[in-house]
């Protein structure tokens, strides 16, 4: 299995990212389908072949000392199509405690999943614009 992939909530099947949603992997997604999208929300949970339900979400393994099984909520960032380089942050929520909410901050440059390993840098303009694009993306209001 990739470093990323869709997995469904309901029925835990998991699916490269081919399979499941027509695209070539998370950068291409990010690219050619939230961006274009302006960040649609609704793009980050997808139908289940296997169960039929609309359950299938981008899950990965964050790199800690014992791995964690991350699986994504919301993902939102700055930039437009024509830029290359996109920082985002991703909220998610480890598959061993699913109330427990974590944000990750990453950036795809162009295409390549190099960034989605490193941390993002925001100036604090930067990291206001993309608190107000979560909270208008994903409807929280009590989120800083």
């Amino acid at each position: 299995m990739p470093s990323y992939w869709w997995e469904c909530e309901s029925c835990n099947k998991k699916a490269e990212f081919p399979q499941a949603c027509n695209s070539k992997g998370v950068a291409h997604y990010i690219r050619d389908v939230l961006l274009p999208s302006s960040w649609d929300q609704d793009s980050l949970l997808i139908q289940c072949k296997r169960c039929g339900k609309k359950s299938l979400r981008i899950t990965y393994e964050f790199p800690r000392l014992d791995k964690e099984t991350l699986r994504v909520i919301h993902i939102v960032g700055l930039g437009n199509v024509e830029e290359p380089y996109v920082p985002m942050m991703w909220e998610t929520y480890p598959l061993s405690n699913p109330t427990d909410k974590c944000f990750d901050f990453k950036y795809i440059s162009g295409r390549s999943l190099f960034g989605l390993t490193k941390p993002a840098v925001f100036s604090l303009a930067e990291l206001k614009k993309l608190f107000e694009t979560y909270r208008e993306k994903t409807g929280i209001t009590d989120f800083p």
